[in-house]
């Protein structure tokens, strides 16, 4: 046997150095020591996001995270907030997902006491200036994703309509525009109010950094902020039995087609069979999409595969940009996809391959700060915790022949939801709906 076919070396992956403890008012403080850095990384993350917005907020978590960066009651001008952190050789950027918001400052270490001052009274005193400003802002943002007629264009939000009904999960992350034109300051603190407080956030620090300097500095910093509650979202409910098929007309001169199956979240004991199924038709050249409809075929530029998950609940999708004339044959060569895991034993080589790039996706996190940060100080905020030694252990002990039956069971048509964006897209849907019959009986 050669070397690139002999089995995946049984050992185990470290975890990090890292050190956790809580303040006074429920705030995490982590630290991930990395001498080797010359910068040091700080993130805050707020168990937040539009997962836990009513209706009739939809959006602010989102321009909350704008907001944010408008001045301080130290610093109330903008331009002059950011070049004090600028002073200091310091970046900083935010993000907002469903399930949370976070910030980051990257900047010397020398700069962290003063750098970690100004950046956490983002957090504190925020005074929110330049409100009507940034509502332009934002309010241009959403018009990407939307066509001529103002409809939307999220694959994700127009598959979310279907998967997960009447859910805060349906709802794209940017909100409603005819919400985020009426949000004042006050929605904004108060907003703030129940969800940035200490028992809702984690900061974590990572580079040439001791635990106790850090948790110090946390408390002077962030110290005083109140305990709060911990907001438990809800569940999404149901989905209406599929299959369902949804049609957006856009001057776009390709297809955006999405297949998508909901399915588990990242607590199922079938988690990693769907990762492994999501890798064996998206990891590299090599794998089914790109080896086969790409390479082979040469029927697309752009084609994926991708498993967002949440705690309870998830979708495995498949996706490709496609010209018309192919719209068809790419719909087609997808479903075949799945039905030859379904169907078709997996040779060894290939999993071979798999296995051995699915073990190095993992060792190399311990490089990347961002993701140690998500996996070990974010997941705590929502009581999950796994570790990259358990990960692997429970990745390593999958199978190949595990995966005929789960594939089987997620291709039900009831769990399935397609979206094709573009030209004529409404006009195309039946035929590709009368493909799927036939291919379903």
């Amino acid at each position: 046997m050669s070397q690139a076919t002999q089995p995946v070396v049984n050992t185990e992956i470290p975890d990090p150095d890292y050190q956790v403890s809580r303040l006074n008012n429920g705030l995490i403080v982590a630290t991930l020591p990395m001498p080797w850095l010359h910068e040091v990384n700080v993130t805050v993350i707020v168990r937040s996001g539009s997962r836990f917005e009513s209706e009739e907020e939809s959006g602010i978590a989102h321009f909350l995270e704008h907001m944010l960066f408008k001045g301080t009651n130290t610093t109330p001008n903008p331009t002059q907030f950011h070049a004090l952190i600028e002073s200091m050789a310091a970046d900083m950027n935010a993000a907002t997902g469903h399930e949370s918001n976070a910030f980051w400052i990257s900047l010397p270490l020398e700069q962290l006491a003063s750098g970690l001052k100004a950046f956490c009274e983002m957090f504190t005193n925020p005074i929110f200036s330049d409100l009507e400003t940034e509502r332009k802002v934002v309010l241009a943002e959403m018009r990407d994703e939307e066509n001529e007629q103002g409809e939307s264009t999220n694959t994700t939000v127009l598959s979310g309509r279907k998967f997960w009904p009447d859910h805060p999960l349906s709802r794209s992350i940017l909100g409603l525009p005819n919400i985020i034109k009426n949000i004042t300051k006050k929605n904004l603190y108060d907003y703030m109010e129940r969800h940035y407080c200490g028992g809702n956030i984690a900061i974590a620090f990572c580079g040439p950094v001791k635990h106790e300097v850090c948790e110090q500095l946390a408390a002077q910093n962030l110290g005083q902020l109140p305990h709060g509650r911990t907001p438990n979202p809800l569940p999404p409910p149901p989905m209406d039995p599929g299959p369902h098929w949804v049609g957006v007309n856009d001057q776009d001169a390709q297809f955006c087609l999405t297949l998508g199956f909901r399915t588990v979240g990242y607590n199922s004991d079938d988690y990693y069979k769907i990762v492994a199924i999501r890798r064996l038709l998206d990891d590299g050249f090599s794998s089914r999409l790109q080896a086969n409809i790409r390479e082979k075929l040469g029927l697309v530029y752009d084609v994926w595969a991708a498993y967002p998950a949440f705690f309870e609940c998830g979708t495995l999708e498949l996706g490709a940009s496609v010209s018309p004339e192919n719209l068809q044959t790419v719909f087609i060569a997808l479903i075949d996809e799945l039905f030859a895991i379904a169907n078709t034993p997996i040779s060894g080589e290939e999993w071979q391959r798999l296995q051995t790039r699915w073990k190095a996706s993992l060792i190399t996190q311990l490089d990347r700060p961002s993701l140690l940060i998500d996996r070990y100080i974010g997941d705590r905020l929502f009581d999950h915790q796994e570790p990259l030694s358990l990960a692997w252990k429970k990745a390593k002990n999958i199978n190949p022949k595990m995966l005929p039956e789960v594939v089987k069971d997620l291709m039900q048509p009831q769990n399935m939801v397609a979206v094709l964006i573009g030209p004529k897209a409404c006009e195309s849907l039946p035929s590709l709906e009368k493909i799927f019959q036939q291919r379903f009986g």
